[in-house]
């Protein structure tokens, strides 16, 4: 028998604040996700001037990242005339190559994933990795 470990809601939320205060300092309306281990979400914040159109991409990267166990960035080969073109068009649409979804591991294991849209690539990396360091700060007490 396997057992899992996966984020718990209290975690997200701790997630999502930490990512939350870096949008507001940064200035941008993100949508933020935090997905269980398998991909599903667990907690959505769409912050004040959050683009509708956001919502179902910060999902996405949350989910691609949690079940591919890779930052979405890191799928430059699904771009068009490489070698895995046409991904996306799996999972009924929802596997995304944006910048902005990043797994998040507990002793090797992926316990979960945060995804942001809503600002450029960098901002949206910069929003999602505040989120896993405050999160990883909590595992060190």
């Amino acid at each position: 028998m396997l057992s899992y470990k996966t984020l718990t809601l209290g975690e997200a939320h701790l997630i999502l604040d930490a990512a939350q205060k870096v949008a507001e300092k940064l200035g941008v309306p993100e949508v933020l996700c935090v997905a269980d281990n398998s991909g599903y979400p667990i907690a959505l914040r769409r912050l004040d001037g959050g683009k509708v159109t956001s919502v179902q991409i910060a999902m996405n990267k949350a989910f691609t990242a949690a079940g591919h166990r890779k930052p979405t960035h890191n799928y430059k080969n699904a771009l068009p005339g490489e070698e895995a073109f046409g991904i996306f068009t799996q999972h009924e649409g929802r596997f995304t190559v944006f910048v902005g979804g990043f797994p998040i591991f507990v002793d090797g294991q992926c316990v979960g994933a945060v995804g942001a849209s809503g600002g450029n690539g960098e901002q949206d990396t910069a929003c999602c990795e505040a989120g896993i360091a405050a999160f990883m700060a909590t595992l060190k007490k």
